[in-house]
């Protein structure tokens, strides 16, 4: 594919932006080339994905975007921000990402490095993060076209280099895949080779899984947008006895929400039960990807419904938990008639926890809506019974 094409593409994307771009495409089947048609689509449909996601690059209209695959793959500004607070102690001069992709973490370790090195297998890929790189004003960081394992045969490690890897999470057919032996690179394959490192994986890996793989980790990190577990990222870079688990779920606005724990003191946590009470607390994403179900609940004294349900109570509202907070309106048996007398308009949120049956069922079953500012919990309490709990946020 010639640059020059991608970059036409781009730009009759950017005239069209405010366009329906299926009725863009039907008006000019006949009148353009087939597969420049599509390069004008996966451009606009790229840079829709990148409005928010990558708002920078989104305003500059001499970027040139790769598949939108790429594009929804790839990180947000604001998590690949996050991952440079994490990763550039000053001691640290050179960077070297051993899976560039579209680029986005690349371009940001650059704002803090003298020296980075963007290394992609991908020909065209590395094509657009070259172009992409010298639009945006980078000029610290080198191109290099191949494979990361290939790369690491023929270049030394230096004691001031970090790595950066992000292995790819599909299979030759495509498929999603999510062991860490299953990604490419294999991690474990050139661990040798690697000196201090951050390796992003996807939320669905297991961590401890993860942390007896890789060891030593320092860290481990929890990244959560919006409620919404987006990245896991393990840090090497000095031994330690037991990593620290560091969750944190940006909010809007730029707020978020941080935990830190190790599973060593997660373990030794003594748990306190209780029926529900005034207040009802769900922990944020990150915190319930970590595992921290007991120790959240010792620091910031909430007691926990049961065991399973990781959800918790208090008489007094501790506004700091990180999570969602709701005041507890009524609790029910799971019996329809019970319930629909306390939901004005048969309408309400639905969330199950420990619970048999889903959410969809359960609005089923009870013939109600979704939507509405009631949150209904259906869940076991510690004595466990099946209890359903009526809410309203008490925050926000």
């Amino acid at each position: 594919m010639d640059l020059e094409i991608l970059k036409k593409a781009r730009d009759t994307a950017y005239q069209i932006q405010e366009s329906d771009i299926q009725t863009y495409i039907l008006k000019n089947q006949k009148k353009m080339d087939a597969q420049f048609l599509r390069l004008v689509a996966d451009q606009w449909i790229a840079r829709q994905k990148a409005k928010y996601k990558l708002p920078t690059w989104f305003a500059n209209p001499d970027i040139i975007y790769p598949a939108p695959l790429s594009v929804e793959q790839s990180s947000s500004e604001k998590t690949a921000a996050y991952k440079t607070a994490l990763f550039v102690p000053p001691n640290y001069q050179k960077l070297i990402d051993l899976t560039g992709g579209m680029g986005v973490d690349t371009s940001a370790f650059a704002q803090h490095y003298k020296q980075v090195i963007y290394v992609e297998r991908n020909e065209m890929l590395a094509k657009i993060a070259r172009h992409n790189f010298d639009v945006l004003g980078f000029k610290n960081i080198e191109v290099v076209n191949n494979e990361a394992g290939i790369f690491l045969n023929y270049t030394k490690i230096e004691p001031d280099t970090n790595c950066y890897i992000d292995p790819a999470r599909r299979d030759a057919a495509k498929n999603k895949v999510f062991k860490i032996e299953d990604c490419e690179p294999d991690i474990l394959s050139i661990r040798p080779q690697l000196g201090n490192f951050l390796i992003k994986y996807s939320p669905i890996l297991d961590i401890k899984q993860a942390i007896e793989q890789l060891k030593p980790i320092s860290k481990v990190f929890v990244v959560a947008v919006e409620n919404e577990v987006k990245e896991l990222l393990f840090l090497k870079q000095h031994e330690v006895p037991e990593p620290v688990i560091a969750c944190t779920n940006f909010q809007i606005e730029d707020s978020f929400q941080f935990f830190r724990f190790t599973y060593e003191t997660e373990q030794a946590t003594q748990v306190r039960y209780s029926n529900p009470q005034k207040y009802i607390y769900e922990p944020n994403a990150a915190i319930l990807k970590a595992g921290a179900f007991k120790l959240v609940g010792q620091v910031f004294k909430v007691e926990k419904l049961a065991p399973n349900s990781h959800l918790y109570t208090s008489e007094e509202l501790k506004t700091n938990f990180p999570g969602r907070s709701f005041i507890c309106e009524a609790v029910c048996k799971f019996d329809k008639k019970e319930i629909l007398s306390k939901l004005p308009g048969n309408q309400a949120n639905v969330s199950t926890r420990n619970f048999p049956m889903k959410p969809d069922e359960i609005k089923k079953k009870l013939g109600i809506k979704d939507g509405g500012d009631i949150y209904l919990f259906a869940t076991q309490n510690h004595q466990q019974q099946k209890i359903v709990l009526i809410c309203r946020k008490a925050i926000g």
